[in-house]
């Protein structure tokens, strides 16, 4: 895989999982202050995941380039890896957070049931859990369909990202569009240049709307059905 190729395939990732971990270390923030501290270690560590997740996705662009910058971060990560294995505190750490970052999804949604439990009006808190994550769920298949959001796996022990054509393409206006991007980019000023990493970037800042939508749609669904949460 070219380095073009590796930053459009990543990217998308990158973006969503450090804009993800950032509003989930915020949730885990509001949590605390609202005394519930198993919900806010959940919070936290599913924005570890996502952090992680991030630096998978930076380290696969890294190996593919020959950039100093990306391969000073590979050697960082590698080095990373060293310590974590001679340390039995951080290997564990390690173990966790890699964990979370594979069943993102699946955390979330315990999450959701802890919130439930936890609660002062378990019927409230579960219609309210049910709609938003049912909704947020059901935004981010219908995005990742639309936009065409690559399916990170793991092959051969090493993550790939494998490309998915999005419905957009179908328009013919959009394609005209995005071949005419590509060909302003293939010029060899650096700002050009360097327009390779918006396609990516909007798919990832795009799945997250999606995303945050999705869940305020079903909160407030939730609202009309049983009233507003005060």
């Amino acid at each position: 895989m070219s380095s073009g190729l590796a930053i459009t395939s990543f990217m998308p990732s990158v973006v969503s999982s450090s804009i993800f971990s950032s509003r989930r270390a915020n949730s885990g923030a509001d949590a605390l202050s609202q005394s519930n501290p198993f919900v806010a270690a959940m919070n936290m560590d599913i924005a570890g995941g996502q952090v992680l997740n991030a630096a998978k996705g930076l380290s696969a662009i890294a190996r593919e380039s020959s950039n100093p910058i990306a391969t000073g971060f590979t050697s960082a990560e590698e080095s990373i890896k060293a310590l974590s294995k001679s340390d039995k505190v951080l290997n564990g750490i390690g173990k966790v957070l890699n964990f979370t970052s594979n069943y993102i999804n699946h955390l979330i949604t315990l999450t959701g049931a802890v919130k439930v439990i936890t609660a002062d009006d378990k019927k409230d808190a579960a219609v309210r859990e049910t709609l938003g994550l049912g909704a947020m769920f059901t935004a981010e298949a219908a995005a990742k369909r639309i936009i065409g959001m690559p399916v990170i796996k793991k092959v051969d022990g090493k993550r790939v990202a494998i490309e998915r054509e999005g419905l957009y393409k179908k328009n013919l206006f959009v394609n005209k569009q995005v071949a005419a991007l590509k060909d302003f980019c293939n010029t060899k000023t650096f700002f050009n240049k360097s327009l390779k990493f918006l396609p990516g970037m909007l798919k990832g800042a795009g799945f997250v709307c999606a995303s945050i939508a999705g869940y305020k749609l079903g909160t407030a669904l939730a609202d009309s059905i049983i009233g507003a949460n005060e």
